[in-house]
C-alpha cells in the first residue's frame, strides 16, 4: 500500500466537490503524476507517471466510487498486468479536512514489481504528498478584509 496524508483548510464538502470532478485533478497533478487526458465520459483519465532516470509509465484510471464528503476512489491500470485501487479519503477536521491518498496494489507485472521494489513505492508516496499539497493550495482562497 502506498499512502500520503495531510490537512486541507477546506470543509469536507468542498474537498469532495473538487475531487469528484476529474478535470480538477489537472490542477493538482505535477511532474511525477501528470493528468494528460480525460475520457469522453469524464469518469476516467490517462495519467503519466514520470520517474527518475527517464522512467515513464502510463496509467489508465476510472472513478468507481463516490461517497459525498467522504471520498472518491477508482482503479488505475498500467498495461495489462499492473492494477491498483486508488482512493482519496476525506475526514472532517475542525473547519478543514484530513485527506489521505492511498493506492492499494492489486497485481503487478514484472517491470512494475521491480520498480516498486527499487524504491518506486516511496517515490510515489512523495508524489502523493505533493498532490495533497497542491490540493490544499487549489482549495485555499484567501479572504480579503472588507470584501
Amino acid at each position: 500500500m502506498i499512502t500520503a496524508s495531510g490537512l486541507v483548510d477546506a470543509p469536507a464538502e468542498n474537498v469532495y466537490g473538487f475531487l469528484s470532478q476529474l478535470h480538477n485533478h489537472r490542477l493538482i497533478s505535477g511532474d511525477r503524476l501528470h493528468l494528460v487526458s480525460l475520457a469522453a465520459d469524464r469518469e476516467g483519465a490517462q495519467i503519466v507517471i514520470r520517474g527518475p532516470l527517464g522512467i515513464r509509465r502510463t496509467a489508465e484510471t476510472t472513478i468507481t466510487q463516490r461517497k459525498p464528503a467522504r471520498g472518491v476512489g477508482g482503479t488505475a491500470t498500467v498495461g495489462s498486468r499492473t492494477a491498483a485501487h486508488v482512493h482519496w479519503t476525506i475526514v472532517p477536521a475542525g473547519a478543514g479536512s484530513h485527506i489521505a491518498l492511498t493506492a492499494t496494489i492489486l497485481r503487478t507485472g514484472v517491470l512494475d514489481r521491480l520498480l516498486l521494489a527499487l524504491g518506486g513505492d516511496r517515490w510515489l508516496a512523495r508524489g502523493f504528498d505533493r498532490a495533497i499539497q497542491r490540493l490544499a493550495a487549489a482549495l485555499y482562497e484567501p479572504v480579503t478584509p472588507g470584501h
